[in-house]
């Protein structure tokens, strides 16, 4: 489908981004079993570029990556949204692990390829949130009423 860019259009193939929900719940698409993580914790969206977008669904735990501060030292920034490395250190709670390691139990998922993971579990839709996303970055840009 052509999609309005300046002047001109270009064509660009319509691709569905990728999200999961990430929880305590069963309902999940990644459940991790960790007290301090909330039910509906956080969401991680594959981007159609590959890249890995990280929301925090507003929990009292906070959703936290490893990341140089502004006086130079590494240490864990709280984040409402961001791209995440797939090799970067992300904090659920006090639930701790890459970005990789939140996918790998994603069917299809391979190595380090953010492209290669594959769609939600077969037996559920990811629970959609209520949010509207960017389709290229897959940035919440507004609240759906």
């Amino acid at each position: 489908e052509p999609v309005a860019e300046g002047h001109g259009t270009r064509a660009r193939e319509a691709r569905a981004l990728r999200t999961f929900v990430i929880g305590r719940s069963q309902y999940a698409d990644i459940s991790i079993a960790d007290a301090t993580v909330a039910r509906r914790h956080a969401e991680i969206v594959l981007t159609d570029e590959g890249r890995l977008h990280l929301t925090d669904c507003a929990t009292e735990g906070g959703t936290w990556h490893w990341a140089r501060m502004a006086d130079g030292r590494m240490g864990w920034e709280g984040i409402r949204q961001a791209f995440v490395d797939p090799a970067g250190r992300v904090r659920l709670g006090a639930y701790e692990c890459t970005a990789r390691d939140l996918l790998r139990d994603i069917p299809g998922a391979t190595g380090g390829d953010a492209a290669a993971y594959g769609a939600p579990r077969a037996a559920r839709e990811p629970a959609a949130g209520p949010v509207e996303r960017d389709p290229m970055t897959g940035e919440i840009i507004r609240k759906r009423l």
